[in-house]
């Protein structure tokens, strides 16, 4: 019972507004989870089985840069043809820097105002990969952070003797800091 009482205390103390700080490691996994799906890559065009037309980005690192979402990632290209078993045409490996500013949408992290740094290269195909990785990043690239949020918040243990649940959370803002993306949230949580 007292237990109880000293959880729900803290659940309603945090219910009216709260500031989250998910640490850069977290924000690195959270992608490798949810957006690296395929063998550690991110394909933004075609995939493994099309040897000779594909592009992908791996091995994100994540930090920041003034006020941005830093993610620093390899990209491997190539549009070509098969032409006897050899594949004809361009293809690169490239060590990125893309600079995002963080958005919520629906509780999905999101990116906006994507840019891309080739690194100094700066050729017909570095120019349409990056116009095309803004494009991809913009509409593609999601952390599903309000389902993850649930997750920590809710209690489903039934051994614990109650229950917790969220009731409501919603984002009003969305800021990088030194070592983390900080999201400052709205929610309730009802113990019973």
């Amino acid at each position: 019972m007292r237990r109880a009482l000293l959880v729900l205390t803290l659940c309603a103390s945090a219910a009216s507004a709260a500031e989250v700080r998910i640490t850069f490691p977290v924000v690195q996994r959270l992608m490798a989870e949810q957006v690296f799906t395929q063998e550690g890559r991110r394909y933004v065009s075609g995939d493994r089985a099309h040897r000779c037309d594909y592009a992908y980005l791996e091995t994100p690192r994540v930090g920041e840069w003034n006020g941005l979402l830093i993610i620093k990632a390899r990209f491997s290209g190539r549009k070509a043809f098969d032409v006897l078993g050899r594949c004809v045409g361009l293809g690169d490996e490239i060590d990125l820097t893309i600079a995002a500013t963080p958005v919520v949408k629906r509780g999905v992290l999101t990116l906006a105002d994507v840019k891309v740094d080739t690194g100094g290269k700066n050729s017909f195909y570095t120019r349409r990969v990056s116009a095309a990785l803004r494009d991809s990043l913009e509409r593609q690239f999601g952390l599903d952070v309000a389902a993850r949020a649930r997750e920590l918040l809710e209690q489903k243990d039934p051994k614990a003797g109650f229950l917790r649940d969220v009731s409501t959370f919603e984002f009003r803002q969305v800021k990088v800091g030194r070592e983390a993306v900080i999201l400052d949230v709205d929610f309730a949580v009802t113990v019973r």
